[in-house]
């Protein structure tokens, strides 16, 4: 992939992530725990997508993934 490619799948992961947070947790007053096994698939996905980019950023500019967290900083 490239990186537009995983920028994509970042968001795509996030998105799906946040439907299954919302329906794991609809309102400050509930938890529907019915929902916590695509919870936690959704935010592995979107774990691994966003690894996938570091690594390409990474070997892309050959940076350290503690320099990439550095220029993030202000």
């Amino acid at each position: 992939m490239d990186g537009r490619e995983l920028v994509a799948a970042v968001q795509a992961a996030a998105r799906g992530h946040n439907l299954t947070w919302q329906a794991l947790v609809p309102s400050l007053e509930h938890v529907d725990f019915a929902h916590e096994e695509a919870e936690d698939r959704a935010y592995a996905e979107l774990a691994a997508a966003k690894h996938a980019l570091r690594d390409h950023i990474c070997e892309t500019y050959g940076i350290t993934i503690r320099e990439l967290a550095g220029l993030a900083m202000p």
